[in-house]
């Protein structure tokens, strides 16, 4: 199964890790696109600790993180600077989606 996960608020890090964390551990892959205010929670160690998993894969919104003045040395590298269009691959792609 492939769980999708949409980031829109800056208010949840510890669910939306703790679930990825849970999806991963049951063999599960997990793909995350950050937008909005949810683009502010990309360095939270809850967040960036996902990167060490072969099951995950993220991405944002770019335009959204330009809007909130985020620079380009603020983005990991483990985190796709993308679009709107990632977004949609990730609900085409994906079995289930939870949004925060």
């Amino acid at each position: 199964m492939t769980l999708g996960i949409l980031v829109n608020t800056d208010k949840h890090a510890a669910k939306i890790a703790g679930i990825a964390n849970a999806a991963i551990k049951r063999g599960h892959k997990v793909i995350i696109f950050f937008m909005d205010d949810g683009c502010r929670i990309i360095n939270d160690g809850r967040i960036t600790s996902l990167k060490d998993s072969e099951n995950i894969t993220m991405s944002l919104c770019d335009l959204n993180r330009r809007n909130l003045g985020m620079n380009d040395k603020e983005i990991p590298q483990f985190i796709r600077c993308g679009s709107q269009y990632d977004n949609a691959l990730m609900h085409r792609s994906a079995d289930k989606i939870v949004v925060f």
